[in-house]
């Protein structure tokens, strides 16, 4: 999978996550009045957008490194943190419009028209931060967490501001508003998150051969590994002469070291045999009988 089709992935895994939260907000909504407090209302509706928000998000790496595995355990950590998100952000949000009323806008018509719009909005924020870190919590990466914390914040908030403006725009049909919006909201997630994670990537490997030719991967944490394993960063399944964790890449100071794991093959820099190399832009890597390009970004 290339960059670019990466970042289409992520938008279609967000638009998703609206199409299926939709009408789950939608049922909620109808049995409003069941609901003995505006808290409890705010709670549940959180928890259920934020639940399958962080599900489809957590599915994303098992999905394009076909593991099982990361499949699972993403889903289960998208869930926890999903809907802790999901219920943090809308009370972040009914928080915030109590501040921003009390301190920025005075009159109700500006309250209405941006303060509201800005106090969920930045709810949403809240909810994308957590949702963007899924994956980073998932892989114990802190430089994944960065990545998912500013793609988070920028999705959700811009997704959130025009949730919000949709609600207004289409006050007539708020059905169809709320979809609208819902879609919005998970599409600018995650566009907002591939753009981060391939703006903050130092380099990427791209797959030369075999069954993941043309096969792009970012190299956007600290610990890189590459092997059969499923757990690997980079699985390397349908390859031959490939220990289950065959190498490692590991970044020191301002440079990537690639470190081979005293596989039975051996790994190979330019077709030279290396136990331990400095990588350089344009590197041809070979592990088994699988090859792939290194390149700086």
């Amino acid at each position: 999978m290339s960059l670019t089709v990466r970042i289409v992935f992520f938008c279609i895994i967000g638009l998703c996550a609206g199409l299926l939260a939709w009408p789950l907000v939608e049922t909620i909504v109808f049995f409003q009045g069941s609901f003995p407090s505006l808290f409890l209302l705010s709670i549940t509706l959180g928890s259920v957008i934020g639940l399958i928000v962080g599900i489809c998000f957590g599915i994303v790496e098992g999905i394009t490194s076909h593991s099982r595995p990361k499949l699972f355990s993403g889903a289960l950590t998208g869930l926890i943190i999903g809907l802790i998100g999901g219920i943090l952000g809308f009370l972040a949000g009914q928080a915030a419009g109590l501040f921003i009323g009390n301190v920025f806008f005075y009159s109700n018509a500006a309250m209405q028209n941006f303060g509201n719009p800005i106090a969920k909005a930045l709810g949403w924020a809240l909810l994308g931060i957590l949702v963007g870190i899924v994956e980073g919590v998932r892989s114990r990466s802190g430089a994944k967490i960065i990545n998912g914390v500013l793609g988070g914040l920028l999705g959700g908030l811009l997704g959130g501001l025009a949730f919000e403006y949709s609600l207004k725009l289409l006050a007539q049909n708020i059905l169809y508003a709320r979809l609208l919006g819902m879609v919005i909201l998970g599409v600018f997630i995650g566009l907002f998150y591939g753009l981060v994670e391939n703006r903050l990537a130092k380099a990427k490997l791209y797959v030369l051969n075999g069954s993941q030719k043309g096969r792009e991967v970012l190299l956007n944490q600290r610990e890189f590994t590459v092997g059969l394993n499923d757990e690997a960063d980079m699985s390397l399944e349908g390859y031959r002469g490939i220990a289950p964790e065959h190498l490692i890449i590991k970044r020191r100071k301002n440079e990537l070291i690639l470190t081979d794991k005293k596989s039975a093959t051996g790994t190979f820099v330019n077709d030279k045999k290396v136990t331990e190399s400095a990588l350089s832009d344009g590197d041809v890597i070979r592990v088994g009988d699988a090859q792939f390009l290194f390149k700086m970004k």
